[in-house]
């Protein structure tokens, strides 16, 4: 995910859940309605389908143990299976708690442990943590693979359903099994309050500035734009923007906040859909440009989605220098849609493409100058990739 909150109606996805919920309610309240129910253009469910489906469902009815299953409670069940059938971790159907769950992230406040979540590998795997989080004082670190959460192994669960299980309520505990270069780690966390500031900037020394972005929220773009006035007005001239542990989030975000530095009316983003046909997503030219001599943009793996956009915009373009290591490699977007009753259907509904039109989905952005920060480093407290890019914007 990343997680597009620009809510698009796809019809054939709608008219799916609408074709499959027909049926259901139709063999539960009027057998005979069957006939009169057709797929939508392009899907082929034949008479033998249909015949299946009725037949599990007057099993279930007829034969399990507990009696009186709500009409809601397969429902559900019918809509995440639909999705899950894609075999796509980022698609899938959310009931309305769960829909309430996910908004309440955009926004970028949640209960949870401070982590997010994508697939890697055809792993469930952590992306990015939080700093100061529960997840990153407990040792968790990007790479990390998922195995169990609270004792139930997650294989075959959606990337959301897994994220969905570790969020909570703050003060209750989620305990996580973890697999690490073949080992196998244990964790039990306490769920606290994660609100998420996404821009935090400060001054370093001699006209150098340095903004971290960990997200692309709701509030990312303005922010961004009041750090960047800010530090030009204390005479700022080069910029540290570190990109590192920001797991991606909202494409018209990314985009907004592309638009401060990227050159009007120049291409951020290519999107690519399921037809072939592209879109040029390009900086907007009433956004305020701000220009400085030289950019380095800190990288690693934990970098994704919408944030491989803007690291991949500003490379294309010449703009700036990438330093660190290559990024998680997530180059698809998804879309949300409403649907009634307050649910909601994520679905990958196309790809993304840099401006010089590079896919980087499963292989990332290679930076300009690779470099690690080892395990040693951060409980030293040094960070080597910062004070390359140090070095390189003090030589005039």
């Amino acid at each position: 995910m990343s997680k597009n909150k620009e809510l698009k109606i796809k019809t054939i996805a709608a008219a799916l859940v609408l074709a499959i919920a027909c049926f259901y309610l139709g063999y539960l309240f009027a057998p005979s309605l069957k006939a009169n129910i057709s797929a939508p253009s392009g899907v082929k469910f034949t008479e033998e389908d249909w015949k299946l489906f009725s037949e599990t469902l007057g099993t279930i009815q007829d034969e399990y143990l507990e009696k009186d299953i709500p009409s809601s409670q397969l429902m559900n069940g019918i809509l995440k299976g639909l999705v899950g059938s894609l075999g796509d971790p980022y698609s899938q159907y959310l009931d309305p708690k769960s829909y309430q769950e996910w908004n309440s992230e955009v926004t970028g406040t949640y209960g949870g442990v401070g982590m997010e979540i994508g697939a890697k590998d055809s792993k469930a795997t952590v992306i990015s943590v939080f700093p100061g989080s529960p997840a990153e004082k407990a040792g968790i670190r990007s790479g990390d693979h998922f195995v169990k959460v609270d004792d139930n192994y997650v294989e075959g669960l959606s990337i959301s359903e897994i994220a969905s299980k570790v969020r909570g309520e703050p003060g209750t505990k989620v305990k996580l099994l973890l697999e690490r270069n073949g080992e196998l780690l244990e964790f039990t966390l306490t769920r606290e309050l994660i609100t998420v500031q996404t821009v935090s900037y400060r001054v370093v020394k001699d006209q150098i500035g340095y903004i971290q972005l960990l997200g692309f929220k709701e509030q990312t773009a303005q922010d961004f734009g009041n750090a960047l006035e800010q530090l030009s007005r204390h005479g700022v001239t080069k910029l540290i923007l570190d990109l590192r542990q920001n797991p991606g989030g909202l494409l018209s975000s990314v985009i907004d906040v592309a638009s401060y530095l990227i050159p009007s009316a120049q291409t951020i983003v290519i999107i690519e859909d399921r037809n072939g046909d592209t879109k040029f997503s390009r900086s907007d030219p009433f956004t305020p440009k701000y220009s400085f001599e030289k950019i380095v943009v800190l990288v690693d793996g934990g970098t994704a989605s919408a944030a491989e956009i803007l690291a991949g915009a500003l490379q294309d373009h010449k703009l700036a220098t990438l330093i660190g290591q290559t990024t998680f490699g997530k180059g698809i977007v998804q879309t949300v849609t409403p649907l009634s009753q307050g649910s909601a259907v994520i679905l990958t509904t196309s790809r993304y493409l840099t401006p010089s039109g590079r896919s980087i989905h499963k292989i990332g952005i290679s930076p300009d100058i690779e470099m690690v920060s080892t395990p040693q480093d951060l409980e030293q407290g040094k960070d080597p990739v910062f004070d390359k890019a140090l070095e390189i914007l003090s030589v005039s």
